[in-house]
């Protein structure tokens, strides 16, 4: 696996996994019509998704709840949805002078751009994205989207933000009963129930804390290789990148990321190094409402499904033991004068009677006392 030795910053521009041209898309405003896809996508899967540029549209539902963003001192339509990876910091773009001769390459997921930033930045390097996870102009989302869903009330399901170019929906964080899904695919896509399916079973994109977030390709995709088949970037050289927690290896411009290990190199097991402890970056803003805050954390703090649906999928039968039988409370008694009473765990047979031995007058020579028997055969009768 050879690696990169000098990093080169990405040109800007819409890229394609396989050469050709990124469509050009006009995501709808309030008020417009609904986007349904395009045709260069819509029926076409498995396919690449587009490495720059939408890779869907907010639905119109949503984009009433943020209609518009500000970016670069501008006004702007908030209304796009663009996949992972970002086209390449320098220390000219605003709010990243702390860089200096550090480039970070294009062809990097934005949450990992982030946290290798901080560090060259010790610190210092002002959020990528904002509160709901998006930045630029054009304004587009690549993470989060905290504010574009809420939670259906009956089943737990993130409600639908919006539409692929190839069609299917984009929904927010969490499955049926209110967990993050544990049966996505290569492209982060699954089969399901959504809140808007009318009860069928549809395949649909869920939005994940770390990347590709919102797609990595336009599915279903069931394998590594398939998915890094579409792509003609996801040539298996590298480079080292690293975080506070740590330096591993990384394909630039390849979004077929593990939905284990968080990695986009074929044959890793285990998680990168410059991943976190919950595989993703925690996004901090200080300056965020409180509900911003509250949905951002409530975000962070879901957990994995159970199952593949956990509407669905039963909790398999714990192995019970076997119940203990009520025995009778009477008593036998032993040559020696002793008694013993049932046991329980025998199938309810008398104890074994003492062994006798010679009588030297000393304590201990004979069995249970008749009093201590009955006790004893009470506390066995109480076992069940």
């Amino acid at each position: 696996m050879a690696v990169r030795a000098v990093l080169l910053l990405a040109v800007s521009g819409a890229v394609l996994g396989q050469g050709g041209r990124a469509p050009r898309v006009t995501c709808p405003t309030v008020g417009g019509t609904p986007f349904t896809g395009t045709d260069q996508y819509r029926g076409k899967g498995p396919v690449a998704a587009p490495l720059r540029g939408n890779v869907g549209c907010v639905d119109l539902g949503p984009l009433a709840t943020r209609e518009e963003a500000t970016a670069g001192g501008q006004t702007v339509a908030a209304n796009n949805i663009y996949g992972p990876m970002e086209a390449g910091f320098t220390s000219a773009q605003p709010g990243a002078s702390c860089l200096g001769s550090y480039e970070l390459p294009g062809g990097v997921d934005t949450n990992l751009a982030e946290g290798v930033m901080q560090v060259v930045c010790d610190g210092s390097m002002r959020a990528l994205l904002d509160y709901c996870g998006g930045h630029a102009v054009p304004f587009h989302y690549h993470e989060r989207a905290s504010c574009l869903y809420t939670e259906d009330p009956s089943t737990k399901h993130s409600t639908r933000l919006g539409t692929a170019l190839d069609g299917n929906g984009i929904y927010g964080h969490n499955i049926d009963g209110g967990c993050e899904p544990t049966d996505l695919d290569w492209c982060g896509g699954r089969r399901g129930v959504t809140p808007d399916s009318d009860g069928k079973e549809v395949y649909y994109y869920v939005l994940t804390n770390r990347a590709p977030f919102a797609l990595g390709c336009f599915g279903p995709v069931a394998t590594q290789d398939a998915c890094r088949a579409l792509y003609d970037t996801c040539d298996g050289e590298t480079v080292e990148l690293t975080t506070e927690h740590g330096t591993d290896l990384y394909d630039l411009d390849c979004p077929c990321f593990d939905p284990v290990t968080g990695s986009n190199l074929p044959g890793v097991t285990e998680k990168p190094k410059f991943l976190g402890p919950d595989g993703f970056e925690h996004f901090s803003c200080p300056t965020c409402t409180a509900e911003q805050k509250a949905k951002i954390a409530a975000q962070y703090a879901s957990k994995k499904c159970t199952g593949d649906d956990s509407s669905k999928t039963p909790t398999p039968p714990q192995d019970t033991p076997a119940p203990v039988p009520v025995c009778p409370a009477d008593v036998k008694e032993c040559e020696d004068g002793s008694f013993v009473a049932r046991d329980a765990l025998s199938g309810c047979n008398f104890l074994a009677c003492p062994t006798l031995a010679p009588d030297n007058g000393g304590a201990g020579s004979r069995g249970v006392p008749a009093a201590a028997a009955v006790v004893a055969a009470a506390a066995m009768w109480l076992m069940c």
